[in-house]
């Protein structure tokens, strides 16, 4: 939950969830199924998580792997620095925050929390360990648009500066336009000559997910959601930022286009799988 929404906004959204809570520990009004969500950055995931949340029963435990918490936790882990930006998942040190939130997502799935939710990168151990027992969501949106508003977020954060130009020539810029590709491939930098192969394995990956949403086409998302865990999700609009691509040259986006082609075909590949799922359903 955003720590600087209103007061009283938090406290609306925490009602929200607590009833949602209370009325899905009613006899047969539980979810079928416990669930991971895979958070990528920028792609609607704070609505869609608070909306999982309230399908949560209150005699269940609820796992939120906190982005900024963790980030601290690992700073402080590694290198004894209470530092939220030390150990960003975006910057040099992502790999660590990675570590630390997969050791976090073993433990809870080894204590059989209900629901887990964070930025987490796809770990082999839990599939290996855990399989089935858990289902699979992600939500994912355009990768030239997603990029954008991680471009705003991080000019808000102090992360990067005014130079667009500077940005798209550097690291932080390719790890946005990478989002997909690290997360599904579970890797958090690639090299040229891995590309392909990561791009084939994020696409693998996929196939194993049992709800693939778009911040598109929520209706869809809501309805498979509703298929597998058999229970109505009630999303509401929160955490809305500007992405306007105002200001970026028509080269800045050219280049974006570009940056993001391994994103453009894992999400192309997602949506040849929901349709999928559709399909079948129908």
């Amino acid at each position: 939950m955003a720590r600087k929404a209103p007061f009283i906004d938090r406290t609306r959204r925490r009602v929200a969830i607590a009833s949602g809570r209370l009325f899905h520990s009613l006899p047969g009004m539980a979810p079928r199924r416990r669930s991971v969500f895979m958070h990528m950055p920028k792609c609607g995931g704070t609505s869609v998580s608070e909306a999982m949340y309230a399908t949560v029963p209150i005699t269940e435990r609820l796992a939120v792997l906190d982005a900024v918490s963790t980030r601290r936790a690992a700073a402080l882990s590694y290198h004894d620095a209470d530092d939220a930006v030390l150990c960003h998942e975006d910057l040099a040190r992502g790999e660590e925050v990675f570590g630390f939130r997969e050791q976090v997502l073993l433990q809870h799935m080894a204590w059989d929390s209900f629901m887990i939710h964070g930025h987490v990168l796809y770990s082999e151990r839990a599939e290996r360990h855990f399989g089935p027992r858990y289902a699979y969501v992600t939500l994912l949106r355009d990768p030239v648009e997603r990029m954008i508003s991680n471009l705003r977020m991080a000019q808000r954060a102090g992360l990067a500066d005014a130079d667009v130009d500077a940005y798209l020539d550097g690291p932080l810029a390719r790890r946005h336009a990478q989002v997909y590709l690290r997360y599904l491939s579970g890797k958090q930098d690639l090299s040229e000559t891995q590309i392909a192969a990561a791009v084939a394995t994020a696409k693998s990956r996929l196939a194993q997910f049992d709800v693939i949403g778009f911040l598109d086409d929520l209706g869809s998302f809501k309805r498979r959601y509703r298929d597998v865990f058999g229970v109505r999700l009630r999303i509401p609009v929160l955490n809305a930022a500007p992405s306007s691509a105002s200001g970026l040259s028509e080269d800045q986006r050219a280049r974006m286009v570009q940056m993001t082609a391994p994103d453009r075909a894992i999400f192309d590949h997602a949506r040849q799988i929901s349709v999928a799922h559709q399909e079948r359903a129908a």
